[in-house]
C-alpha cells in the first residue's frame, strides 16, 4: 500500500513541476511541439539501451524519470491542443 501512495505523490509531484516548466517555457517565448515531447519520451530510453546494452540500474532508472517527465509533457501539450481546438 505505501509503495502505491509514494508512486502517487511522485507522479502528482511531477505532473505540477511539468506544467510549472511548460507555463515558464512559455512565457519564455518557447514554441512547443508537443510529438517532439512524445519522441524524446521513447527516444530517451531507447537510443542508450542500444548504444549499451548493459547499462547499469542507476542509469537505468535515471532515464526512465526522464521518460516520466517527457511523457506527462506530451500528456499536457496534448490536452491544452484538445483544448485550444475544442475537440
Amino acid at each position: 500500500m505505501l509503495y502505491w501512495l509514494l508512486v502517487f505523490i511522485f507522479f502528482v509531484a511531477l505532473l505540477i513541476a511539468s506544467n510549472f516548466m511548460l507555463k515558464s517555457l512559455k512565457k519564455r517565448g518557447v514554441k512547443i511541439n508537443r510529438w517532439i515531447w512524445a519522441a524524446a519520451a521513447f527516444l530517451v530510453v531507447i537510443i542508450p539501451k542500444l548504444i549499451f546494452p548493459h547499462m547499469s540500474t542507476a542509469w537505468t532508472i535515471v532515464l526512465l524519470v526522464f521518460c516520466c517527465v517527457f511523457a506527462v509533457n506530451f500528456m499536457s501539450e496534448q490536452h491544452q491542443w484538445l483544448i485550444d481546438k475544442k475537440l
